[in-house]
């Protein structure tokens, strides 16, 4: 089959062989939109667990201050709603320090010869260092380094959050089933 203006068996040929300049344009440019949205979920994990913290510290700072105001008497309670109350509070612990974990920032490991990070800016010993450096990096090397690294971030972070909203649940739930069953008793 021909096509208008063209040779039978040039269109075949032209089809199969990939342009390697688009195909790597096609690639830096998917390199770039994938870091964008690691740097997007990277902010909203930091987000997540900034409001959970915030509220998880809010919730405990209300329950210490009702026991410390008389307002929940858990040396009143039975044994059980007690005992529920206590390690609902403790499982508040975790669920702090995963949170404070997940909002910690990772700096990465800096590196001398290329200037992927500011990590890495900060190590030039010199401008002129610093500029040769940066002539040096290509940016889709650049790119693909970030998103790499950022990547594994934003898996650290959100694994984070998740174990405790898992805790948070526990602390929630316990404490709260410990407090309505001690003061119904």
């Amino acid at each position: 089959m021909t096509t208008p203006g063209g040779d039978a068996d040039a269109a075949p040929d032209a089809a199969r062989a990939p342009d390697t300049a688009a195909t790597a344009d096609r690639g830096a440019e998917l390199a770039r939109i994938l870091l964008a949205e690691a740097r997007e979920e990277l902010v909203k994990a930091d987000n997540k667990a900034g409001l959970m913290l915030a509220s998880l510290g809010a919730s405990l700072t209300a329950l210490l201050g009702a026991i410390g105001s008389g307002v929940i008497v858990p040396r009143g309670y039975a044994v059980v709603p007690q005992l529920l109350l206590w390690v609902g509070c403790a499982a508040c612990v975790p669920a702090i320090v995963l949170l404070g974990l997940a909002v910690t920032p990772r700096l990465g490991k800096s590196h001398h010869f290329r200037t992927h990070y500011f990590g890495d800016v900060r190590l030039a010993m010199s401008v002129t260092h610093l500029e040769r450096t940066v002539r040096r990096t290509d940016p889709v090397s650049r790119d693909l380094s970030q998103l790499a690294a950022l990547s594994q971030i934003v898996w650290t972070k959100y694994r984070c959050i998740r174990h405790a909203l898992a805790w948070s649940t526990a602390f929630y739930t316990l404490t709260l089933l410990g407090i309505v069953t001690g003061a119904s008793t």
